[in-house]
């Protein structure tokens, strides 16, 4: 089914068909879902890096092809499932793409047993055969995962580039934000173009729009930025909520966040 769907478009257009089944690994989309990116969206105040989760995850993806072909008998009944787990270290990752895929774990539980693969051909390599097969599977198997973990830990221990300040909130209300003023300073060797937000909790609300400042912030240099809330008015939760001042640039794919719940608050 998946062949007759693609096969006109994989004839017609392999270039662009190509790069857009690629996208949920390549874009540089926004940081979503559960996955290693959580460190760098909840643990940490962001990453310079953030590029390095999808090439970890490309890695990660290759490292379980050549798995898959070298054990395909013992693996085989995994074959749905092992693609799935290169989400985990996408910038956009397993979340909904779990949803998608149950249905085919399914069918492949019910039609592709583990004896239905016991003669399938796999390589005869004979380190991987011989006595001491067990080890050396092992270190085979931690070898090929090793630059995907490496490339997502280049990923998590990012630094944030820009660092932001709340310099002045507009109160329409007690309880609303209508403008927020912004001191940036791009501590990064290249020009960054931010894009600004305030969340709370998990997920990821709508950009603020930028009623002054510039579109782009030269390297080491700082800036002030007037926001305004997307549907003109913020309104500011109760009292011990989290807000995160979150700023995303697309190129380079970094993040940038603070706590800001105290700035934006009405005193007095």
């Amino acid at each position: 089914m998946w062949l007759l769907v693609n096969t006109y478009f994989v004839v017609s257009e392999p270039g662009p068909w190509l790069t857009g089944i690629a996208l949920p690994l390549t874009q540089g989309a926004v940081l979503h879902g559960q996955g290693v990116v959580d460190i760098s969206l909840y643990l940490t105040d962001g990453s310079d890096r953030l590029d390095w989760y999808s090439s970890a995850s490309l890695l990660l993806l290759a490292g379980l092809l050549v798995l898959f072909v070298l054990f395909v008998r013992r693996l085989g009944p995994a074959a749905t499932v092992l693609p799935w787990c290169a989400f985990y270290l996408a910038t956009r990752s397993q979340d909904g793409y779990y949803l998608l895929m149950t249905p085919l774990w399914l069918a492949a539980a019910v039609t592709a047993p583990a004896t239905a693969f016991a003669g399938a051909w796999q390589p005869r390599v004979r380190l991987l055969s011989g006595p001491r097969r067990r080890p050396a599977r092992i270190v085979l198997a931690a070898l090929l995962l090793l630059p995907a973990l490496s490339g997502a830990a280049v990923a998590a221990t990012g630094t944030p580039p820009l660092h932001m300040r709340v310099v002045a909130a507009r109160h329409p209300t007690a309880a609303t934000v209508s403008r927020l003023t912004l001191q940036v300073t791009n501590t990064d060797d290249t020009a960054l173009a931010p894009h600004f937000t305030l969340t709370m909790g998990q997920g990821m609300d709508p950009y603020w729009r930028i009623v002054r400042g510039p579109r782009s912030l030269p390297a080491h240099a700082t800036a002030r930025y007037e926001l305004r809330p997307p549907s003109g008015r913020f309104t500011v939760p109760r009292p011990g909520a989290r807000i995160r001042l979150r700023a995303f640039t697309a190129s380079p794919q970094t993040l940038s966040s603070t706590d800001v719940q105290q700035a934006v608050r009405r005193t007095g």
